[in-house]
């Protein structure tokens, strides 16, 4: 074993530099694009001022409902700020909440609520102005109801005593509960309809440390090439250590150092420990092993691996749905999941296909290698 690792170690010595980049590449640029893509989705949202002047907790709970539209963004500044960024074109758009928007709410009134300001600039403007004029009519048909319920509960002397504030609550939550508008979709002779689900996240964290930890897997695994065509590999005749034997003592001291690199990329990445998610980790890194292994000992040539492999793993990640949504494909063709590891991954589950898969690639490779020098 201390002859194996000297020999390890001459040999990663003037490669240490390329194989540590090649270990922490899909941290690194995984960290890059996330943070490139989130840059670029806040520069494409709508700069738009709120000014508050009501200061009440409808003003606010309105405030927080226009924060969660994903195209705006949302500051919250006084009059005169507002109105000196909008003519600096710092700016979209300005709106302002009045004075006692509350109290007409409350008292059934729904003009003059807000107050908007606009430049010949303002390209976004009657976008935005629908989008904060519905959740407005939304506030106040809610305060509108209130007033019809307690009107009724006077009326027929009910013993029920709501304040306008619990009607207003028990409405939002049937409106949870009971949607007033659904749409479902369906193509012309097919029979599953779809309903609006979560819009994806073509940037997910996982699905570009996938594809990138494919690449470095490939890349970093050429050295099953460069030492079984290498002229001194006749030499195992006569070592004590088997060529088998330095053939996989070497990929578990590769596949030992990738496991700590993944499980230090999964404590930055994710901030809740779960064993579930860890393990299938560690059958899609075995994946990526058994999958380069089977394409190395079957290529003579460098260069040929070097331009096939990111072919392949990038067939990989688009089959496994790392850049685009492949779960109406995979609704009608479940089978075709089972092609990429990438998917199993996604999903935080482990593939029993791919399971089966490194065992039988671990198989087939110790015999194949171990024939070469019995």
């Amino acid at each position: 074993m201390k002859t194996f690792l000297f020999t390890r170690m001459l040999l990663l010595k003037r490669q240490s530099v390329s194989i540590l980049l090649w270990l922490l590449m899909p941290l690194i640029l995984t960290v890059v694009v996330v943070q490139w893509g989130n840059a670029a989705a806040r520069d494409a949202q709508i700069p738009i001022a709120i000014v508050d002047e009501d200061n009440s907790e409808l003003s606010q709970a309105f405030i927080q409902e226009l924060q969660q539209m994903d195209l705006l963004a949302i500051q919250l500044m006084s009059k005169q700020k507002a109105l000196y960024a909008l003519e600096k074109n710092q700016l979209d758009s300005v709106f302002i909440i009045k004075h006692n928007f509350e109290m007409q709410l409350r008292n059934n009134k729904r003009n003059q609520l807000i107050e908007a300001y606009s430049t010949n600039r303002s390209y976004f403007y009657f976008a935005v102005k629908e989008n904060i004029s519905s959740l407005a009519q939304r506030k106040a048909t809610q305060a509108k109801a209130a007033h019809e319920v307690k009107n009724l509960l006077n009326k027929y002397d009910s013993d029920i005593e709501w304040s306008f504030d619990e009607i207003v609550a028990q409405g939002q939550k049937r409106e949870e509960r009971y949607e007033l508008l659904t749409v479902d979709f369906s193509y012309y002779n097919e029979n599953e309809s779809s309903t609006p689900t979560e819009k994806p996240n073509l940037l997910a964290s996982w699905g570009i440390w996938a594809f990138f930890t494919l690449i470095s897997t490939f890349y970093l695994f050429d050295w099953v090439i460069k030492e079984s065509n290498h002229p001194v590999v006749v030499r195992w005749l006569q070592s004590k250590i088997s060529y088998i034997t330095y053939f996989f003592s070497t990929l578990a001291v590769y596949l030992l150092v990738m496991l700590v690199i993944d499980f230090l990329t999964y404590r930055i990445i994710e901030t809740q420990f779960i064993w579930s998610q860890v393990l299938a980790i560690v059958v899609f890194r075995l994946s990526c092993v058994a999958l380069a292994f089977f394409v190395a000992v079957h290529l003579k040539q460098v260069l040929s691996y070097y331009f096939i492999t990111p072919i392949l793993a990038l067939l990989l990640a688009l089959l496994g749905g790392a850049f685009i949504p492949m779960e109406r494909f995979f609704a009608k063709w479940p089978i075709m999941s089972e092609l990429s590891p990438v998917y199993a991954l996604l999903q935080w589950d482990v593939s029993l296909v791919w399971s089966v898969f490194i065992v039988l690639i671990c198989m087939y490779v110790y015999r194949k290698e171990s024939n070469r020098f019995a």
